[in-house]
Formats: structure tokens, C-alpha cells, sequence
């Protein structure tokens, strides 16, 4: 059955003792019953229960995540992330109360010069947090030399295909090859960043949101988003902020953030194949050589450098 926001707020009272609302309105998607409920105090809360299971698995992610976000890590962002002060349990599955999180969600197209410098600034910090505090919840972590077997794997699985151009599947195996690209320090990272993710207000970041995949890596793979073309008027303003945020950035982030990038395209075109989809198939193939077209002699879209003389992670 779905719960209206009256019935949500009244629910809600068992989760946080003493939850007092005075006014509820619906966001309700066909996924999650969900309300924004103002309490007497006139502060915003967001209270969600899952309609389906795939949606209470992703909830439960979620919760995990803002768990590990604990006070300190949140005091030294200058944003809001996710805050879980109750939950309860509703028919089998688990209605939550977290705080509303605000701001309006980054348009592309309207990101100006100062915007683009918050954003920049919102991703160093989050690869400042000390990776020490997610360790104590348990929340995954892959090291640089994990990072290059997955984008190896990703790219012999995606060469098995046949279906890669041969100068591109060339240009991702000369990535996993080149040792400089793959020496760096492992971070503390959203793990799902794109626009969307972030809520602002005026020129400002003020919240970001969706972190079920918080976790130890490739701080590059936060970029990743930047690299796509409807992010290029942007992107260059993102990167100059946040290496200037983050001096301890690697020279070759940008590279794998691009590279990171160009992979979700081979792994869309793995879950089409895996799942027999000829509709994901036949738009991968052609995201493929879309890319494979604007790419080619390019040097501005490089992913490596000169041949390094640094000794290769996988050598034995």
C-alpha cells in the first residue's frame, strides 16, 4: 500500500521520539512513498520507506553510507551531506528520517565561473577526509593497484566483444600499461559523482547528495563526470579549482577521470551483452564509436603521456 505525507509524518514518531510535524508535502516517485515534513521547530526533514526491493536495498545502502558520515568527517566539509537520525521498521521494510538537504540541482548549462570553482572546491574536500574514520565502518576499499585490474578487466572483457574499434581498444590498453597513470594515493570518494549530485544555491554548492557508494579509491574517478563534452564548458574551471583546493592531486587525475569516463561506455555495452539487450547493444556500439570518431589524433584527449620508465604495478 502507499502512505500518504500524513501517514508518513505520523510514522515517523517512531523513529525519532518527539517528532512533532506541523506540515507535510509529497515526493513520491513509484520507487519510495517520501515526504518533506516540517516539524514545530520549522526545520525540513525527508522521510522515505520503499515501495519496492530493489528499492529498500538501495535505501539500505544509503543509510549505511550516512552512518559512516560521521560529525567529524562532516565538520570539515563546507556542505551538507545526507544526516539519518531515526528509522523504523514498517511492514518488513525500514522507514527512515534524515535531514532535507537543500538547493536546486546543478544545470550544466548555467554553471558559471564562481560555481564552477565551488564544485571544484566541494571534490578536494572530500578527497582530504581522512580515509582512516571509513575503515572503521567497514566501507569499501580498493587500492590504486585494484583500480588498474579493474579497468584491465573491464577492457579485456570489452575486447572479447569484437566490437571495439581497433586504434581505440589500442588506446585502452596503452592506458593500463603506462605505470605513471596508475601511481597515486587512494582517497576518500563519493563513488556515484555527476551534476546531479550536487544542490546549490546561487553560486554556491551547499549539499551533496547519493553517497551509497562512499568508499576508498581513485580519487579520479569523481572527475569522471567532467570529462564528458556536455560538461566541457565547465570542466577546465572545475579542474584548476580543485587541484588549487587539493595540491597533493596526482599530475595524471584528469587522465584517469577521462579514462574512468570511456569505461562506463564499455561497461553499458557489457550489461547490454550480458543481459541480451539489443537496445543497450545497439546504443553502446554507437556511443563506442562516437567516441572512437572525436578521440582519434586528438592530444587534448589523451590518456597518457610519453613512454614512463617507472616500473609497471603488474610486473613481476
Amino acid at each position: 500500500m502507499s502512505h500518504t505525507p500524513l501517514m508518513l509524518s505520523a510514522l515517523a514518531t517512531s523513529a525519532v521520539p518527539g517528532f512533532q510535524a506541523v506540515s507535510a508535502q509529497s515526493l513520491s516517485t513509484p520507487e519510495r512513498d517520501a515526504a518533506l515534513v516540517h516539524d514545530v521547530n520549522s526545520f525540513a526533514w525527508l522521510v522515505e520507506l520503499a515501495r519496492t526491493e530493489p528499492e529498500e536495498a538501495l535505501m539500505s545502502a544509503r543509510h549505511s553510507a550516512a552512518r559512516a558520515l560521521s560529525e567529524g568527517l562532516r565538520s570539515r566539509l563546507s556542505f551538507r551531506v545526507p544526516k539519518l537520525h531515526g528509522t523504523t521498521d514498517v511492514g518488513g521494510k525500514t522507514l527512515s528520517v534524515s535531514e532535507y538537504l537543500p538547493g536546486r540541482e546543478l544545470v550544466p548549462a548555467r554553471v558559471t565561473p564562481i560555481l564552477a570553482a565551488s564544485v571544484g572546491k566541494a571534490l578536494a574536500e572530500i578527497h582530504q577526509l581522512p580515509t582512516s574514520t571509513l575503515l572503521d565502518f567497514d566501507r569499501p576499499s580498493q587500492s590504486a593497484l585494484d583500480s588498474l585490474r579493474e579497468a584491465a578487466g573491464i577492457v579485456d572483457r570489452a575486447a572479447a566483444t569484437g566490437l571495439l574499434p581497433q586504434s581505440l581498444l589500442r588506446r585502452w590498453e596503452t592506458a593500463c600499461e603506462d605505470a605513471g597513470l596508475w601511481q597515486f594515493e587512494t582517497t576518500v570518494i563519493h563513488g556515484l559523482m555527476q551534476a546531479s549530485r550536487f544542490l546549490c544555491d546561487g553560486e554556491q554548492v551547499v549539499a551533496i547528495e547519493e553517497w551509497r557508494e562512499l568508499r576508498i579509491g581513485d580519487p579520479a574517478r569523481d572527475l569522471a563526470w567532467l570529462t564528458t563534452p556536455t560538461m566541457s564548458s565547465f570542466s577546465p574551471a572545475v579542474i584548476t579549482s580543485y587541484r588549487s583546493s587539493r595540491s597533493s592531486a596526482d599530475r595524471y587525475v584528469a587522465q584517469r577521470a577521462r579514462f574512468w569516463a570511456e569505461l562506463d561506455i564499455a561497461r553499458w555495452l557489457l550489461h547490454g551483452i550480458d543481459n541480451g539487450i539489443e537496445k543497450v547493444i545497439e546504443d553502446a556500439t554507437d556511443m563506442v564509436q562516437a567516441l572512437h570518431d572525436r578521440v582519434s589524433g586528438d592530444l587534448d584527449q589523451a590518456l597518457t603521456m610519453p613512454i614512463s620508465t617507472n616500473k609497471h604495478p603488474l610486473a613481476t
